[in-house]
């Protein structure tokens, strides 16, 4: 068979896009299996921990939860909805305006957070345990630099 070089990074920085791809997954994989005891995915999580990090005056809308996460609306909508039905969020329509819905963390959401930020940080540190801290440290900073 032919070997085909469109298959081939064609340098480097291809090369380390494609690997940080991967290394995507299995990021996202391995905080699953870890938020799985508390039945919850990384995505819910990750709208929880923006909600538990939003000052308790200033109640987020789903527009808004959109942009911060840099996800569709119609995905955080069906995610409020789970949150909500798992009584872990509140959502308040706003009676100025009824087109407007304030989203907040109740104490179950905050219960959970709780339980759960030990392994999640644990299964976050976990990641880079073939690096040395130095090295830990230097990949920290340039992908900070990256901006992405």
């Amino acid at each position: 068979m032919e070997e085909h070089s469109i298959t081939i990074p064609p340098n480097t920085r291809a090369r380390l896009g494609e690997v940080l791809l991967q290394i995507s997954d299995d990021v996202l994989d391995a905080i699953n299996v870890t938020l799985k005891e508390f039945q919850i995915s990384e995505s819910k999580f990750a709208l929880l921990m923006l909600l538990f990090n939003t000052r308790v005056d200033q109640p987020l809308q789903p527009s808004e939860i959109a942009d911060y996460l840099g996800i569709r609306r119609a995905s955080v909508t069906k995610q409020l909805i789970w949150l909500e039905e798992h009584r872990l969020i509140t959502r308040t329509i706003i009676p100025e305006d009824q087109r407007r819905v304030h989203v907040t963390i109740t104490e179950e959401g905050f219960r959970l957070l709780n339980l759960a930020l030990p392994h999640y940080w644990q299964t976050c540190a976990n990641l880079t345990n073939n690096l040395t801290e130095e090295e830990t440290a230097r990949l920290l900073e340039l992908l900070i630099k990256m901006d992405i």
